[in-house]
């Protein structure tokens, strides 16, 4: 893209599908949560917030891979992650703090405590230099035990919950739901390439610090399917969907790094710089205010919820100007 307006032409128009798209994404997980007996949470941790992650994964494999920007690649993770917590929050307060976050469950809370256990992780070994063990490194490998390992404790803690949960009487027919969703899947990834190669476009022409492009503007675009996801899942009241859609994003996002170390010509970790730190840092209290807003949300008074929950995109704002402000030096 040769201009800054066709760049911005192209990120509108892909943006609107993937929004478009991700309310598909959000009705026909919602029907298989009811067909499989899976329940609303595994369905948003596993299936959809896998297909809504599809372009945190396309853009990260990318920078390292093709554009050797692994700053854009990193900031793109840690970004998306703060970005997610700050959509939850402004649907906790539009929809209701009670609805989205007053009723988690174990299995919701263990999987809020996974992702943020995989940003630690991440951030550590960013600090220590990580270690390369052939194509991979120490950090990706443990990232990648650590995420498989907690997706295995939510799905065991919330087993006893969804078992029975939902019958079969859904909607339509749970064919046709997984062609639906496989569908709206596979739009999502044409769609978040083209947000990606634009957004890349954007950044090189207006000369703006990869590292926050990829905090900012990358991370806006490649969460829009989480963001569109969410909020229509909130709209039809599928709360367990917003939820696990949101935290089981933020754990996939960080999982992605140990798919990125094998495009990587060294560990992408060790590429970690001081704005990247902050960008974990913030993602991890983000993720922090979101788990305690649930175990809040509960109370008599909402008052402490709701006061998080405005909290959060404040902060956010606060990280972004500290984030910039690094990247320029």
């Amino acid at each position: 893209m040769d201009t800054l307006a066709a760049a911005v032409v192209v990120f509108l128009a892909s943006s609107l599908v993937v929004i478009l798209a991700g309310i598909g994404l959000a009705r026909y997980g919602d029907e298989l949560a009811e067909h499989t007996g899976w329940g609303t949470l595994w369905v948003g941790t596993i299936l959809v917030s896998i297909s809504t992650s599809l372009p945190e994964l396309t853009v990260n494999i990318t920078a390292v891979w093709l554009e050797n920007a692994p700053d854009l690649a990193l900031g793109n993770v840690y970004g998306a992650n703060m970005l997610n917590v700050v959509v939850l929050s402004l649907i906790g307060l539009a929809f209701g703090i009670r609805g989205i976050f007053g009723q988690p469950g174990r299995a919701t809370r263990r999987l809020a405590q996974v992702a943020i256990v995989l940003v630690a992780i991440a951030a550590v070994m960013g600090a220590t230099g990580d270690v390369a063990l052939g194509r991979s490194s120490a950090g990706g490998l443990l990232v990648a035990v650590a995420y498989l390992a907690g997706m295995r404790a939510v799905y065991n803690a919330g087993r006893p919950a969804t078992s029975g949960e939902e019958d079969a009487r859904g909607r339509g027919s749970a064919r046709g739901a997984w062609i639906g969703f496989v569908a709206a899947s596979l739009v999502v990834i044409v769609a978040g390439r083209f947000l990606a190669s634009s957004a890349n476009s954007i950044a090189e022409i207006t000369g703006i610090s990869a590292s926050f492009i990829g905090v900012l503007l990358v991370a806006m675009v490649t969460t829009l399917p989480e963001s569109s996801v969410s909020a229509a899942a909130a709209w039809r009241r599928s709360y367990g969907i917003a939820v696990g859609n949101v935290y089981g994003s933020c754990a996939f996002n960080v999982f992605i790094f140990s798919f990125a170390d094998l495009a990587s010509p060294a560990p992408l970790l060790r590429f970690m710089e001081g704005e990247h730190f902050v960008a974990a840092a913030a993602a991890l209290v983000l993720m922090a205010m979101g788990l305690l807003i649930m175990r809040t949300a509960a109370a008599p008074t909402l008052a402490l919820a709701r006061g998080l929950a405005s909290a959060v995109p404040l902060l956010y704002v606060v990280a972004l100007y500290v984030v910039f402000t690094m990247a320029q030096r």
